[in-house]
């Protein structure tokens, strides 16, 4: 997710760079190297940032994970530490989930966040050709707000494959990985670091910008001119 929102390209001689190169990241760790975690790590990572927001210059918080369950945002504690982090100034970016169904799981179906769902670039830079991904989740949350807010490139997305052979999926799945350095993976995952380096750019061109106003760039320039979007499934493009 780092190596997509950040990356430099110095592994692929700049084949494979990200949204915001160089752009400062944090790593607060809430899983194991198979990806378990509990909502309570992710909660009190979440609580973690908000105090330690301008010390380290946290704007924009990148969550590609949901929750196990269906749960209200109302009574969510995911939900909630997300919504802290929004009114402190914080900007943050949830992945829809992959269920392919109108279920959104937390935080992903918090009226604040902005929610992003994947779409299928079939491997070509025109947009003509473009899909919203099958495995992408939408769906109205309880406010009556639609989500996703909108969707970013989610299938086949190649990022930096960190350690080489640390993570357990690299070595699960051999037949992702392009080289010894990178690996490809699809999933609304992919998508919002992808949204994540956006608004970093957004943010060091505009620093001022409240995350409300962010969304609303983001949701009033998304592209709807192509034959695959559908407002049910793309939000705003």
């Amino acid at each position: 997710m780092a190596g997509l929102i950040a990356g430099n390209g110095n592994q692929s001689n700049g084949k494979y760079i990200g949204v915001a190169p160089r752009a400062d990241t944090i790593n607060v760790r809430v899983s194991d190297d198979n990806g378990m975690s509990t909502e309570s790590d992710v909660v009190a990572a979440l609580q973690w940032i908000n105090p330690n927001r301008a010390r380290y210059n946290i704007r924009v918080v990148n969550l590609s994970l949901n929750a196990s369950m269906p749960q209200s945002y109302h009574t969510s504690a995911l939900a909630a530490a997300c919504e802290i982090l929004w009114f402190n100034g914080i900007v943050v970016v949830v992945s829809a989930g992959n269920n392919g169904t109108a279920t959104l799981y937390p935080p992903a179906n918090d009226p604040f966040v902005i929610t992003v769902g994947a779409a299928d670039d079939r491997g070509t830079a025109s947009i003509q050709d473009d899909v919203v991904a099958s495995f992408s989740a939408c769906g109205i949350t309880e406010a009556g707000t639609a989500k996703p807010e909108l969707v970013a490139p989610g299938r086949n997305i190649v990022g930096l494959l960190p350690e080489n052979d640390l993570l357990t999926i690299s070595r699960d799945r051999p037949k992702n990985r392009i080289d010894r350095n990178y690996f490809r993976m699809s999933g609304t995952s992919m998508s919002a670091p992808i949204v994540s380096g956006a608004i970093a750019l957004l943010l060091q061109d505009e620093p001022n910008l409240t995350p409300d106003q962010v969304k609303f760039r983001l949701m009033a320039t998304a592209n709807r001119n192509w034959p695959g979007y559908s407002p049910t499934t793309a939000g705003t493009g």
